[in-house]
């Protein structure tokens, strides 16, 4: 298998798994050959799934990105490959933060900038050799976030996505994200395609909080509804700019993965129905280091779904949300944390659980995933106690909150049939459950129409059992 190149003068750099059971392993090597298909040679000892190829202006070194093959949960590192020594070396020091996947990694001289994920937020580091990385470009803030990243020819251009203002692309000189503190970075706006579409609108704002969740503290962000106040001390009880709103748990993916402050179509869509949007960070999300990431390791449910009850009351205890109307939904991984949850608590007066798996006995083969499983809980036939213990179907009857759930039909991540089996066996007890399958889409939901048809479903399942409706 090979994936994209990068191309200096007299080198091709590509990726490829050539082991000898390509489909047994997430491996993936990086090989460099001449522009004539000669001299190929293989530059990393099949340690690493490599990815992000970038050569040195000079074509005298190779930058990319390196994952542990076995290991999700260990962050990806920036490595740099020398061209004469044939070697290859991590820049990441001890840094116990993952390169994001946001954009690619850039060349400012000698030194490497590549996106990193900290504490829910993506945003610019700087890597040298011999020394530890360095964070950079502090005049980001923590209210926006990083989408895109690339440099060239000292110019650094970076897409910044803000919850209100929607986002852009930005260019500023690549010196300006040097070891110079304090940063005033000018920014140079490139774009303004949210203009139309944003002005007028009231857009959310977006709030950090943490909360105690088993003993360990938990970062959420929280998308409010543009004439929700909760901190105004002049507010009348009477109005209702101050009035517990109706709660959307909306669980991210990954689960390696973590939200940030960012402008979002579905965010601004339910905060402008009049809902507090809730993004847990939850245990097993990335950007907070791996011992917090690998918590969940052959051990998928408890833990997430924990951390997200507990976002949902520290928003009800701030009288943000209104406990009789607490609503929970998820995509991917956030559809089997939307399983755990619905087979473990009445909490939500309703709940929908998107493009999930909730066997993973028969998950294992039917979907693309099965290395995964295997380095996380083993083979099925091995360790069959672990892999019952993370699906949710195995508690279904426990499961009392209407329950919509929606699959791509042909999503070979989470194939049509979890959600299927998942239905069935809600609706068999007699609990309101509604199954949507979209022809044709993949894992995601990619054509515009069904795009908005997907946010009407869950907005009309949500009213539908509302108690204030």
């Amino acid at each position: 298998m090979r994936e994209a190149d990068e191309t200096t003068r007299d080198r091709i750099a590509f990726l490829s798994n050539r082991t000898d059971r390509p489909d047994d392993t997430h491996v993936m090597d990086v090989y460099t050959v001449a522009p004539d298909g000669s001299d190929l040679r293989k530059v990393t000892d099949s340690d690493l799934t490599a990815s992000r190829l970038r050569w040195h202006p000079d074509g005298s070194r190779l930058a990319f990105v390196g994952n542990d093959p076995e290991n999700a949960y260990a962050p990806a590192k920036v490595f740099v490959a020398d061209r004469e020594r044939g070697e290859y070396e991590s820049w990441s020091g001890d840094l116990d933060r993952t390169v994001a996947r946001f954009g690619r990694l850039g060349w400012d001289g000698d030194d490497v900038l590549a996106t990193i994920g900290d504490e829910g937020l993506t945003r610019l580091a700087r890597f040298s050799e011999g020394r530890d990385p360095e964070r950079t470009f502090e005049s980001q803030g923590r209210h926006r976030t990083v989408e895109g990243f690339d440099c060239r020819g000292g110019t650094a251009a970076l897409v910044l996505s803000d919850p209100a203002s929607g986002a852009d692309v930005y260019a500023l000189d690549a010196a300006a994200l040097g070891r110079v503190a304090p940063e005033a970075a000018a920014l140079t706006r490139l774009s303004a395609v949210n203009d139309d579409l944003l002005s007028g609108r009231r857009t959310p704002e977006c709030r950090r909080i943490t909360f105690e969740s088993d003993g360990q503290e938990i970062e959420a962000i929280a998308y409010l509804p543009a004439d929700f106040d909760p901190d105004d001390p002049d507010a009348d009880s009477d109005t209702d700019s101050t009035d517990p709103r109706p709660l959307v748990a909306s669980i991210h993916g990954g689960p390696v993965s973590y939200d940030a402050p960012r402008f979002s179509f579905e965010h601004s869509y339910f905060t402008g129905q009049g809902y507090v949007v809730l993004r847990t960070n939850y245990r097993g999300s990335s950007s907070y280091g791996r011992e917090f990431s690998e918590q969940i390791r052959g051990e998928w449910g408890p833990r997430e779904r924990d951390d997200v009850l507990a976002g949902v009351e520290e928003l009800v205890a701030r009288e943000w949300a209104d406990p009789d109307r607490c609503f929970a939904t998820g995509f991917s991984y956030g559809a089997m944390t939307t399983g755990y949850l619905v087979t473990a608590t009445d909490r939500f007066a309703a709940a929908a659980a998107e493009h999930g798996i909730y066997d993973f006995r028969s998950a294992f083969g039917t979907d693309d995933s099965h290395v995964w499983w295997e380095d996380d809980f083993g083979l099925p036939w091995e360790n069959p106690d672990g892999y019952d213990a993370g699906s949710s179907i195995a508690d279904v009857g426990e499961v009392e909150t209407p329950l919509l759930v929606t699959a791509g039909g042909e999503d070979w991540r989470c194939p049509p049939s979890q959600s299927e089996q998942f239905y069935v066996s809600v609706k068999k007890q007699g609990v309101p459950a509604r199954l949507v399958v979209y022809p044709d889409e993949h894992h995601n939901i990619g054509d515009p129409d069904r795009a908005i048809h997907r946010l009407t479903e869950l907005r009309e399942w949500f009213e539908r059992f509302d108690p204030a409706r």
